[in-house]
């Protein structure tokens, strides 16, 4: 008796649900789980009404507590996994859709791409999240190496200043190769603009240690010579810099030129052929593409023009296998095809 109650208690909370009477809904399936808290439906019905409600502490408990009582419980699974998208705890989301999926194939049950649209989702936000840190990376090392090389380029000015005074007077002191050396750099930087990087969609400056000079600094004299040596150390780093530059431009380049071959992509949508399937007239489509086609527009292959229904269409297993590895060695495919 307090199982049938419990039973239509649910029923109850489920037209509540229809309705989006998510808090009624709930009300309904708390008293259920009074009649028989042993349920794992009613946890995980509940759980829905708290993904709606976004309180998603609460989905995790009731998602918890329904693979407590069912480890195989799909939709279980799959509502873990999207309260993990919501902590941005990508890969624990990952595996929980992987899993979902594995279970609908071992059950035999349909969700539709409701779970491997999830699956993608996390994907592409893992995939984000993992690009975003690259490109800071990137910027950090490209930052990092640019003020090594101007630091080698004011160390090397500065050995190249300090032996000239040596062999011009001896009794120069280190004192006046860094007033050089300062004079000097004062003089570059109001000569030309200061190197920015360009890629990575940022601009890092980097402006020379040492820029002002004071009063006493203005009556020093470079004589040819030195001021030729101090121009080729200049040139030098220049041509480092600009080399560094291309480099990173190079691997930003490679981010943007991201390309799927077209025989991977669906004749009708375009996009990568997750599940594609082959026609009698050795035409391949998406699996879903085609059948909405068929089902919406008209019963013909739209490329062959000939007669097609659902029976005929045959998984193509060769190219879902290429599909699938161009997917693993690609990861941005994940953040581009959603």
């Amino acid at each position: 008796m307090t199982a049938e109650k419990g039973e239509a208690i649910k029923e109850k909370g489920n037209k509540h649900f229809l309705q989006r009477k998510y808090n009624d809904a709930i009300h309904c399936y708390n008293q259920a789980l009074k009649q028989n808290g042993e349920k794992a439906i009613y946890y995980v019905n509940r759980a829905l009404c708290y993904i709606k409600l976004k309180q998603w502490d609460k989905v995790y408990q009731d998602a918890r507590h329904c693979l407590d009582l069912d480890p195989n419980y799909i939709k279980a699974h799959a509502y873990l996994g999207q309260y993990y998208i919501e902590q941005q705890r990508y890969d624990e989301a990952i595996t929980c859709f992987k899993q979902a999926l594995e279970l609908s194939k071992i059950q035999n049950k349909n969700f539709g791409d409701e779970i491997q649209r999830l699956l993608r989702y996390a994907q592409k936000r893992r995939f984000s999240l993992m690009e975003q840190k690259r490109i800071e990376n990137e910027i950090s090392l490209q930052t990092y190496l640019r003020s090594l090389i101007q630091s080698d380029k004011e160390r090397r000015m500065q050995l190249n200043i300090e032996k000239y005074l040596e062999e011009k007077d001896s009794t120069q002191s280190s004192t006046n190769s860094l007033s050089i050396l300062k004079y000097y750099l004062s003089k570059m930087t109001n000569h030309h603009n200061q190197q920015t990087t360009t890629n990575l969609s940022s601009f890092v400056s980097v402006s020379p240690k040492i820029t002002t000079t004071n009063n006493s600094e203005t009556n020093i004299v470079i004589d040819q010579q030195l001021e030729q040596a101090l121009h080729e150390i200049e040139q030098s780093t220049d041509q480092s810099l600009n080399e560094m530059n291309n480099l990173f431009n190079e691997v930003d380049i490679r981010r943007k030129r991201r390309e799927i071959p077209e025989y991977l992509t669906c004749k009708l949508c375009y996009d990568l052929m997750r599940d594609p399937v082959i026609t009698p007239f050795g035409i391949t489509y998406c699996r879903s593409c085609i059948e909405e086609n068929l089902y919406k527009v008209s019963h013909l292959d739209p490329i062959a023009n000939k007669p097609l229904v659902v029976e005929q269409l045959v998984n193509n297993l060769v190219l879902k296998e290429i599909v699938e590895k161009f997917i693993k060695e690609n990861e941005w495919v994940n953040s581009e095809c959603f």
